[in-house]
């Protein structure tokens, strides 16, 4: 069993980020012929079969670096980069291809939009608490 009271809030972030990367991406997997037809009706299943994919491979990456004492710099670095890139290619999508999207669809983009900014949100606080990115 994880004992989470004695981890720090980077640690946690990361393991929170970890199980719910692994568990989205498992479900878009299973399920991403209703969820691409939900999201746009042109919108090819593999598409979300690949967001799955990236997800199970984030979720791997998180674990990864929760264990033995933590996420490094350079693992806290490439994590808020990627939720930063998340964000920005939410915001993308929904200006370009807001025609396309259907209401489900651009809910479940904000949603996500979203739930990455609180993960961002905990590990750039989890990340000052650890003095990762002080000037040297």
């Amino acid at each position: 069993m994880l004992d989470l009271s004695n981890r720090p809030l980077l640690n946690k972030a990361f393991l929170a980020d970890g199980i719910f990367s692994l568990i989205a991406g498992s479900v878009l997997i299973v399920a991403a012929a209703p969820v691409a037809a939900l999201a746009s009706p042109g919108l090819p299943p593999e598409v979300i079969m690949a967001l799955g994919a990236g997800l199970l491979a984030w979720g791997a990456f998180h674990l990864a670096a929760a264990r033995k004492g933590g996420p490094n710099t350079i693992a806290t670095r490439i994590s808020i980069a990627g939720d930063v890139l998340w964000q920005i290619a939410s915001l993308a999508i929904l200006a370009s291809a807001h025609s396309a999207l259907t209401i489900a669809g651009i809910a479940l983009i904000a949603m996500a939009m979203v739930g990455v900014a609180d993960f961002l949100f905990f590990k750039m606080r989890g990340a000052s608490q650890a003095r990762l990115f002080q000037a040297a």
